[in-house]
């Protein structure tokens, strides 16, 4: 569960709460759990994958 504070915390920038993390709805698992399902977040046209920014990724 710290984990998961902290990096609702450093996504979004704000402090969070403990019942913040428990009362959020933010989903972490895949959609489907199989080989060849389509992964959450895809790299650019450039290869990379984007930062985090805090204060602009929604975490929650």
């Amino acid at each position: 569960m710290t984990a998961i504070l902290g990096r609702m915390a450093t996504y979004s920038g704000k402090i969070v709460t403990w019942d913040d993390a428990m009362g959020s709805q933010l989903d972490l698992s895949p959609k489907s759990y199989a080989w060849d399902a389509e992964p959450p977040v895809l790299p650019g046209p450039d290869g990379c994958y984007a930062c985090a920014m805090p204060g602009i990724t929604k975490a929650y």
